[in-house]
């Protein structure tokens, strides 16, 4: 079982939910480009998550969506984990690869490569 506390889980949940809040009202957006896109042409897993947790948190449900389903995942997760403030959170090895797996084929599928 993989264990992480989940004080430091609240800390940079809280610091993505702000981040997300912040970002669109920015007067010049950031743009992160994808490491492993940017030297082989293939998006990594996480590809689009910083434009889908602003989507979600911007309540734009539809753009999250397109660009990554797990951001709205990852938002849900970071305020159940403000709300119920537990102190470690467990998480079977097998969800989380399983789960990595799937948004990896999310996005090769949207970048057409599947």
């Amino acid at each position: 079982m993989l264990v992480a506390d989940g004080g430091e889980l609240r800390r940079v949940g809280a610091a993505m939910l702000a981040a997300a809040a912040v970002i669109p009202r920015l007067p010049v957006q950031p743009a992160v480009a994808c490491p492993l896109r940017s030297l082989v042409g293939v998006p990594c897993p996480l590809c689009g998550m910083t434009t889908s947790v602003v989507a979600t948190v911007d309540l734009r449900w539809a753009d999250a969506l397109a660009a990554n389903p797990a951001g709205l995942v990852a938002v849900v997760v970071a305020i159940a984990l403000l709300v119920r403030r537990r102190a470690a959170v467990t998480v079977h090895p097998a969800l989380a690869a399983t789960a990595l797996a799937a948004m990896w084929v999310f996005e090769l599928h949207r970048f057409g490569l599947l």
